[in-house]
């Protein structure tokens, strides 16, 4: 469904970040999805939090639209 890299929005928080990481567990793809957002709210980890999140649960976006710029400080 999605892939390594891609840019995407977690619905249940409205946050739009990339996918890190892609695995299977119990059958269910699951992916990581690191924040754009410096100190989002939830999530685990510092600056740039990362999200475990099933297919369900993401929408791709489409990058050139994006208001959201990381900027690495």
């Amino acid at each position: 469904m999605f892939s390594m890299n891609d840019k995407v929005r977690i619905l249940k928080n409205d946050l739009i970040g990339t996918v890190v990481d892609i695995s299977e567990e119990d059958g269910e793809t699951r992916y990581i999805v690191e924040s754009d957002t410096p100190f989002s709210e939830g999530g685990y980890g510092g600056k740039w939090k990362l999200f475990d999140c099933c297919g369900e649960e993401l929408a791709r976006v489409d990058d050139s639209k994006t208001e959201k710029v990381r900027k690495i400080s």
